[in-house]
């Protein structure tokens, strides 16, 4: 069977550092920890430590996933006279540029592809898919454009009919090329000599270039987002000793579990006595070393070398345990720092008798998304220009391809209680003492008012909130008191009708009742006094 490999010794390094960072990412590196302990200890203690290799501690990707924070709230986006952007805002998008940015702040450099459906019954719309980058085999900068690709040959496994007609899995290498006059577009596989053939025509109806837009120009599909502004295609080195360092902490912790183990156990060393017969075990390089498995119901017979007896110590364990782990939490704490942050923005979670885990600090996370966010908004705005191409050239839309004609507003990361009950209690010590204005409190209080005439106008809003309010209340009160006086009329008339019923009528009475009701209603006395004589 023939297999890959790279065209040359610079591609085979990238993609070996890109694919083991996004093992890591995953949590699939067990084997390359396996390496990591060989490197470190001699064959025969390696090899009892391999046994069981300890992954539960894994730094880079736990201040990684802290950091890529940039698309927990979606961004909002506009454009010059644009309302609908369902073709190329969809829901997928901004849950995939989640995992995008976790991708790009482990690697350093991530992709996305665009798509547009084939299938007339599929929904409308551009698709996305991203791509870590240790699946490019290839890739080729633009002339004028040193940090943006222009060829690409992605590795992908797809699903074909063999000659029986059974679906199979195939690696393919998918090419995207539009340096040159004419756009290339191929997807080839591996022949039994390792050599690649064009299977183009198995996979497509057409060999023709896919995409093109309203002109006639090819579409390239793919967008490289970076963890910095950068000049280059790749910056896969950068934060090398978080990752290897993370390696080296898992290497460190299996090495504490053994010694937790063996620390439980005191450690026999017979002096002058010829041991039991043991089993002889080959190690790497031939090596031999003999072993005895004992237990506690097991009885070992020793036989002395030479006249004295000879005796068996016992030697200390050479690690305790809680030493061992607060030195491990310390140089955790310490690769931490490799990823870009600030001792300060680490707080070192749990003990040793409950876990330990670094924590990255809210404020050390909003450094880090506003640090990323001019980047992150380039990138965006790239995608969203070559999605409005395909969405003008295959959906029938009008949407601007002007990368700069898109606003892409990112949303802060919000301030946790506690970091809000200390603000609160700051301002208001300072607004005691008079040393801050009410516009320099809203703007504290509220970071998404970038400027004093956006405080002043949340000032003014909520003044005249107050005021409806205020006026709502009245009105409320008014036709309470109203409500009040028709129930006290109502009382009266129910009194007046029963005079009615009564016999004799005394019509003083019933006419003092109803003007009784009358002045419940706020009306007045229209009618002459009854005279002697008329009741």
């Amino acid at each position: 069977m023939a297999y890959y490999t790279d065209p040359d010794r610079e591609t085979h390094n990238r993609r070996q550092e890109q694919l083991l960072r996004e093992r890591m990412l995953d949590g699939r590196h067990e084997e390359d920890l396996l390496v990591e302990i060989q490197k470190d200890y001699a064959p025969e203690i390696a090899m009892e430590l391999q046994l069981n290799p300890d992954l539960s501690e894994n730094t880079f990707r736990m201040v990684v996933s802290q950091l890529s924070v940039s698309y927990d709230e979606p961004p909002i986006v506009d454009a010059d006279g644009v309302e609908d952007f369902d073709t190329i805002i969809t829901p997928e998008l901004w849950p995939k540029m989640q995992q995008r940015d976790f991708i790009t702040r482990g690697i350093r450099e991530c992709f996305v592809r665009l798509d547009w459906p084939s299938d007339e019954d599929a929904i409308q719309e551009v698709r996305y898919r991203v791509i870590a980058p240790g699946h490019i085999t290839k890739c080729v900068a633009l002339r004028n454009h040193p940090d943006r690709p222009g060829c690409i040959t992605e590795r992908r496994m797809r699903t074909r009919l063999d000659e029986a007609g059974k679906p199979i899995r195939v690696e393919t290498f998918e090419t995207w090329d539009v340096t040159g006059e004419e756009p290339v577009f191929r997807i080839e596989e591996l022949d039994g000599k390792g050599d690649l053939v064009d299977k183009t025509a198995e996979y497509t109806e057409s060999t023709d270039y896919p995409y093109r837009d309203e002109d006639g120009a090819p579409i390239f599909p793919y967008v490289l987002y970076h963890a910095q502004l950068q000049d280059r295609l790749w910056d896969y080195m950068s934060g090398i000793e978080l990752v290897r360092g993370t390696l080296r902490l898992a290497v460190g912790y299996t090495a504490w579990w053994d010694a937790f183990n063996n620390s439980a156990n005191p450690q026999r060393v017979a002096i002058d006595l010829d041991l039991p017969a043991g089993q002889t075990q080959t190690l790497q390089k031939s090596r031999n070393v003999e072993t005895i498995t004992a237990g506690p119901k097991t009885i070992l017979k020793f036989s002395s070398q030479r006249d004295a007896a000879g005796r068996i110590d016992t030697y200390p364990p050479g690690l305790a345990p809680m030493a061992g782990m607060e030195a491990l939490r310390a140089y955790a704490e310490r690769l931490a720092v490799f990823a870009g942050l600030n001792p300060g923005d680490l707080v070192a979670s749990g003990s040793p008798q409950s876990g330990i885990s670094i924590i990255v600090s809210r404020d050390g996370q909003r450094r880090a998304q506003q640090k990323a966010e001019p980047v992150n908004r380039l990138g965006d705005q790239q995608l969203l220009s070559i999605a409005a191409r395909l969405s003008n050239s295959y959906g029938g839309t009008s949407l601007p391809t002007d990368e700069r004609a898109y606003t892409i507003e990112y949303a802060q990361l919000g301030l946790s209680e506690a970091e809000r009950k200390t603000m609160i209690e700051n301002i208001e010590k300072e607004s005691a003492l008079g040393l801050i204005s009410r516009l320099s409190m809203v703007r504290e209080l509220h970071p998404g008012l970038d400027s004093d005439e956006a405080a002043l106008g949340y000032l003014v809003a909520q003044k005249r909130h107050e005021i409806m309010l205020a006026d709502a209340l009245g009105e409320l009160e008014v036709e309470e008191e109203d409500d009040s006086d028709i129930d006290g009329a109502l009382m009266e008339i129910s009194a007046a009708r029963e005079m009615l019923r009564a016999r004799p009528v005394d019509r003083a009475a019933l006419d003092e009742a109803l003007l009784a009701i009358v002045a419940e209603l706020g009306g007045e006395d229209d009618q002459p006094d009854i005279e002697d004589g008329e009741e």
